[in-house]
């Protein structure tokens, strides 16, 4: 008997690119973050949430400068005045509900007051093709994350175990966002928005206890032992 087709819910590692109106021209900004983290270009999808204000063919124009640079771009999110665009590119709308990491809530909406939920924790490995969102508030994993999983939190993230697939803090815009880990072996880091790939973390911090906070002057990430 042949075995049939299945249809499975499984999570992969999607990112929103959010294009303020008056930003700086995307391919610019695309080119830098290639240079920053190869391996955000290649290996992640890209969902692309434009500002009301853009137009159709402002968009049709960022779609092309995507394909051009080969970053995986496979659907439009935002206000509805763009379904109609997606469509006519060919590409995939998703709303507010079904993109999973989409916050409507910048950090300048933010009261500085305002008390944080409890974290989240996660006790147990979280294994390849899992995806874990702790929104508004810390996340604790006690146990190893592997290759392929990917982590994230809008606070810090902190990590006992093995880290080995990818992270990101702040990921509603917290600069003040930081990841501790105590066995430090990432695919991806990525702090408020800025990201950096393995290949650009310290030799000499691989496999250590790690602490990464971002330095919001030079927009880079920086790695510091925790001994």
């Amino acid at each position: 008997m042949m075995p049939a087709p299945q249809i499975r819910l499984t999570r992969y590692s999607v990112m929103t690119l959010e294009w303020p109106k008056d930003s700086e021209p995307l391919e610019h900004w695309l080119r830098g973050q290639r240079e920053i983290a190869p391996s955000l270009m290649q290996e992640i999808a890209i969902i692309l949430r434009p500002s009301v204000d853009h137009k159709s063919e402002d968009i049709r124009h960022a779609v092309d400068t995507l394909g051009r640079l080969g970053v995986g771009l496979i659907g439009l999110t935002g206000d509805s005045c763009h379904r109609a665009t997606a469509t006519t590119l060919g590409l995939a709308w998703l709303s507010s509900n079904t993109s999973s990491v989409e916050s409507d809530v910048g950090p300048s909406q933010i009261p500085a007051d305002s008390a944080r939920e409890a974290a989240l924790v996660i006790e147990g490995p979280v294994r390849s093709g899992v995806q874990i969102y702790a929104k508004d508030r810390d996340l604790v994993v006690i146990g190893q994350v592997s290759e392929g999983a990917e982590i994230m939190a809008d606070g810090h993230v902190h990590v006992y175990g093995r880290l080995r697939g990818r992270v990101a803090a702040g990921v509603g815009g917290q600069t003040g966002a930081e990841i501790f880990c105590v066995m430090f072996e990432p695919e991806l880091v990525s702090i408020g928005g800025t990201y950096c790939g393995d290949e650009q973390i310290p030799s000499n911090l691989w496999s250590a206890r790690v602490r990464v906070r971002l330095d919001t002057n030079a927009q880079t990430l920086t790695f510091t032992s925790m001994g």
